[in-house]
């Protein structure tokens, strides 16, 4: 082989290893957009919200008496959109789920919804809404936070029937834009087990009939 040949056959091995080590950085948050997202204040690393969004529910979970059962809890992830240029974002938002396993009467949601109030501030009006098919459930959701502080939405639901008492409680708290980490590498709030993000509470599968709650 010539020695002119050699030195082409050398500058294209080094210009694919160059493309392809660019192109990995480039998909794995080290493309010109993505060091962009690395530097913008206000964004949370992962580890911080885990810890904030921890601690709010934990907040919202004490401030309430007597003590409801827990079922697990689950994260996930919503990332934003890839860049203009195809870069995926290193900002997400980042949601924590906690299911409570009892049934609340009608008469209680309010006596819960005041103990919810007294322990994170900054709560708005209860919303309620129905699922528009026949077989659906009735909803009732209250919101609080503000502040750059974690939303925390405490949601009940029921059957159609405005009498029947509600069979599924969910707690969750959620923080916006931080910095991506994978679903998979959040853990439920110890010592609560992992359970889908798909279960808004755990009373229909094994409810829990309290003295308090549920009369």
């Amino acid at each position: 082989m010539s020695r002119r040949r050699k030195t082409t056959v050398v500058a294209l091995l080094v210009a694919a290893a160059v493309l392809t080590t660019g192109t990995g950085l480039f998909y794995n948050g080290y493309g010109p957009m993505a060091l962009r997202d690395r530097r913008l204040t206000g964004h949370s690393s992962a580890g911080e919200a885990e810890a904030r969004i921890n601690t709010a529910l934990r907040t919202m979970m004490d401030g309430i008496s007597p003590a409801l059962t827990y079922a697990g809890g689950h994260y996930w992830v919503d990332r934003e959109q890839d860049h203009w240029d195809g870069e995926p974002s290193l900002v997400s938002n980042v949601t924590a789920r906690v299911g409570a396993r009892n049934v609340i009467a009608v008469a209680k949601l309010p006596v819960l919804f005041d103990q919810v109030r007294r322990a994170w501030p900054n709560c708005g009006e209860p919303e309620k809404y129905a699922d528009s098919y026949p077989s659906g459930h009735r909803w009732v959701r209250l919101s609080c936070g503000s502040g750059g502080a974690p939303l925390l939405t405490l949601t009940a639901r029921g059957p159609r029937a405005e009498d029947a008492p509600y069979d599924g409680v969910a707690f969750e708290a959620s923080l916006f834009g931080v910095r991506y980490r994978p679903e998979q590498e959040y853990g439920p709030m110890p010592p609560l087990a992992n359970r889908s993000p798909g279960s808004t509470g755990a009373a229909g599968n094994d409810p829990v009939d309290d003295p308090y709650w549920s009369h």
